[in-house]
Protein backbone atom coordinates (compact mmCIF):
# COMPACT_ATOMS: atom_id res chain seq x y z
CA UNK A 1 0.00 0.00 0.00
CA UNK A 2 1.35 3.44 -0.92
CA UNK A 3 1.06 6.10 1.73
CA UNK A 4 2.57 9.44 2.76
CA UNK A 5 4.89 9.20 5.73
CA UNK A 6 6.64 11.79 7.87
CA UNK A 7 10.29 11.12 8.75
CA UNK A 8 12.23 13.02 11.40
CA UNK A 9 15.97 12.47 11.75
CA UNK A 10 18.57 13.91 14.03
CA UNK A 11 21.96 12.83 12.72
CA UNK A 12 25.23 14.47 13.77
CA UNK A 13 23.25 17.27 15.47
CA UNK A 14 21.50 18.08 12.16
CA UNK A 15 17.70 17.79 12.28
CA UNK A 16 15.43 17.16 9.30
CA UNK A 17 11.71 16.59 8.98
CA UNK A 18 10.36 15.48 5.59
CA UNK A 19 7.38 13.83 3.95
CA UNK A 20 7.86 10.94 1.54
CA UNK A 21 5.70 8.63 -0.50
CA UNK A 22 6.31 5.11 0.82
CA UNK A 23 5.29 1.54 0.28
CA UNK A 24 4.13 -0.10 3.51
CA UNK A 25 3.64 -3.85 3.79
CA UNK A 26 3.66 -6.08 6.91
CA UNK A 27 5.66 -3.83 9.28
CA UNK A 28 8.11 -2.86 6.50
CA UNK A 29 8.32 0.67 5.11
CA UNK A 30 10.21 1.40 1.89
CA UNK A 31 10.93 4.84 0.43
CA UNK A 32 13.54 6.96 -1.35
CA UNK A 33 14.93 9.86 0.72
CA UNK A 34 16.05 13.31 -0.47
CA UNK A 35 19.63 12.10 -1.04
CA UNK A 36 18.34 9.31 -3.31
CA UNK A 37 19.02 6.62 -0.70
CA UNK A 38 16.76 3.59 -0.77
CA UNK A 39 15.43 3.30 2.79
CA UNK A 40 13.89 0.17 4.31
CA UNK A 41 12.52 0.20 7.85
CA UNK A 42 11.80 -3.27 9.23
CA UNK A 43 9.82 -2.46 12.36
CA UNK A 44 9.30 -6.07 13.48
CA UNK A 45 13.05 -6.85 13.43
CA UNK A 46 14.29 -3.36 14.39
CA UNK A 47 16.40 -2.98 11.25
CA UNK A 48 17.00 0.16 9.22
CA UNK A 49 18.66 -0.20 5.81
CA UNK A 50 20.01 2.71 3.80
CA UNK A 51 21.44 2.00 0.36
CA UNK A 52 22.86 4.16 -2.40
CA UNK A 53 25.17 3.48 -5.35
CA UNK A 54 28.30 3.52 -3.14
CA UNK A 55 27.29 2.19 0.29
CA UNK A 56 24.95 -0.15 2.09
CA UNK A 57 24.25 0.56 5.77
CA UNK A 58 22.29 -1.93 7.88
CA UNK A 59 21.42 -0.65 11.35
CA UNK A 60 20.60 -3.58 13.64
CA UNK A 61 19.18 -2.02 16.78
CA UNK A 62 18.57 -5.32 18.60
CA UNK A 63 22.19 -6.44 18.20
CA UNK A 64 23.52 -2.86 18.54
CA UNK A 65 25.56 -2.88 15.36
CA UNK A 66 25.83 -1.05 12.05
CA UNK A 67 27.12 -3.11 9.12
CA UNK A 68 28.68 -0.83 6.49
CA UNK A 69 29.44 -2.20 3.01
CA UNK A 70 31.53 -0.25 0.50
CA UNK A 71 30.12 -1.63 -2.73
CA UNK A 72 32.94 -0.79 -5.16
CA UNK A 73 35.56 -2.38 -2.90
CA UNK A 74 33.25 -5.21 -1.78
CA UNK A 75 34.40 -4.57 1.80
CA UNK A 76 32.33 -4.63 4.97
CA UNK A 77 32.97 -3.32 8.43
CA UNK A 78 30.99 -3.19 11.61
CA UNK A 79 30.42 -0.34 13.99
CA UNK A 80 29.07 -0.78 17.52
CA UNK A 81 26.19 1.35 18.72
CA UNK A 82 24.21 1.54 21.94
CA UNK A 83 20.45 1.47 21.41
CA UNK A 84 18.90 3.92 23.85
CA UNK A 85 15.25 3.72 22.80
CA UNK A 86 12.98 1.67 20.58
CA UNK A 87 9.39 2.89 20.67
CA UNK A 88 6.80 1.09 18.54
CA UNK A 89 3.30 2.49 18.33
CA UNK A 90 0.39 1.75 16.03
CA UNK A 91 1.33 4.48 13.52
CA UNK A 92 4.90 5.43 14.48
CA UNK A 93 8.35 4.00 15.09
CA UNK A 94 11.15 5.75 16.96
CA UNK A 95 14.71 4.66 17.57
CA UNK A 96 17.45 6.57 19.39
CA UNK A 97 21.00 5.28 19.46
CA UNK A 98 24.49 6.29 20.52
CA UNK A 99 27.42 6.12 18.12
CA UNK A 100 29.91 4.87 20.68
CA UNK A 101 33.10 5.96 18.85
CA UNK A 102 31.81 9.48 18.28
CA UNK A 103 29.81 9.89 21.51
CA UNK A 104 26.94 11.14 19.32
CA UNK A 105 23.23 10.43 19.91
CA UNK A 106 21.17 10.06 16.73
CA UNK A 107 17.41 9.65 16.36
CA UNK A 108 15.13 8.30 13.65
CA UNK A 109 11.33 8.69 13.81
CA UNK A 110 8.75 7.72 11.21
CA UNK A 111 5.05 8.46 11.40
CA UNK A 112 2.93 6.45 8.95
Amino acid sequence: MKKKINVYTKLDNFEENNEFQAIIYDDVIKYIDLDNNKMIVDIKNDLLTRENSDYLFVFDFKNENIDITIKKLNKSMGKKIKTLLIDKKKKSYTVRYLLIDEKQVNEYYVNF
